[in-house]
Order: C-alpha cells, then structure tokens, then sequence
C-alpha cells in the first residue's frame, strides 16, 4: 500500500488486495449485500473498516492522541 499526499490536507492510497476483496467491495456498492449499507462510496467503506479495526486492535481514537478528529 502506498499513501501519496494530495491537496486539501488528504493523503491519496492505492493498495492492491486479492479479486474476493474487490468482489464483495464491488457488491457493496451495487447494493447486493444483506445488511443496509449507509455508504456510496470505496473510501467510505474503507473508512468503516479502518475505524473498526483500529477498535478491534485498541488503538485510542486520533481526538483522544491529540489530532484533528
């Protein structure tokens, strides 16, 4: 995975993960999952998925390490 800065204090991440990966991401956005899903785009979803992981590992939220939140 690489991250590359972008304008507007964002930080651009091209990753390359396996096609079952992109097949569930691909079904998530055409709205054939089970569950509703609130989010319409792959940065949303990835957004989620990083925010529960790092709940999963522990790690504090960035408000809490003193950044921007």
């Amino acid at each position: 995975m690489v991250g590359v800065q972008t304008k507007w204090n964002k930080v651009q991440i091209s990753a390359t993960i396996y096609p079952e990966h992109a097949k569930i991401l691909e079904a998530i956005l055409q709205g054939n999952y089970s569950k509703p899903i609130a989010h319409q785009s792959v940065s949303e979803i990835l957004r989620r998925a990083i925010e529960l992981y790092a709940d999963y590992l522990g790690v504090q939220k960035i408000k809490e390490l003193g950044g921007v939140g």
